[in-house]
């Protein structure tokens, strides 16, 4: 019985294993078992798993069978790697908008406007360098501190 791919994602040793067989040039079980820290037999269901799935496909070559991923295993791995790089990014970024945003809401008086114009220098930095939500809030921001000073 096939399990829905989102169950299959949701576990460690799946996403290793496909995002290894995308990072090794020969890859096979034993090896990508190796290299995920997996047992051979483990390793060997979860190909088989994303071989149902479409997303491999093992090429047999001698007594081994060498796995590539599908254009649809590349197109999740790529996923993957994204996520990854989402999540194992430093919290810097929010926490340097989340200063912006203070310093913003504090100034005040007539010359709010000299405190305020060097921090949407800063928060075009973090427009460029930022996911779609951290660039959102920054454009949020920028705006707020655009009517203050232009206002």
């Amino acid at each position: 019985m096939r399990e829905p791919l989102e169950r299959l994602f949701l576990r460690e040793k799946p996403v290793l294993a496909i995002m290894a067989v995308g990072e090794i040039e020969h890859a096979y079980a034993a090896l990508v078992a190796k290299r995920i820290d997996s047992t051979f037999p483990h390793t060997c269901n979860i190909f088989r798993e994303l071989e149902a799935q479409g997303l491999i496909k093992s090429r047999p070559e001698g007594r081994i069978n060498y796995l590539e991923l599908t254009a649809r295993g590349k197109s999740v791995v790529k996923a993957l790697q994204g996520l990854s790089e989402l999540l194992q990014r430093p919290d810097a970024m929010r926490q340097r908008l989340e200063r912006l945003r203070q310093l913003a809401c504090h100034a005040e008086g007539q010359n709010a406007h000299l405190r305020l114009g060097p921090l949407r220098r800063d928060l075009a930095k973090l427009k460029s360098q930022g996911d779609g939500l951290l660039e959102r809030d920054a454009e949020e921001l920028d705006t707020m501190i655009a009517s203050i000073v232009c206002g």
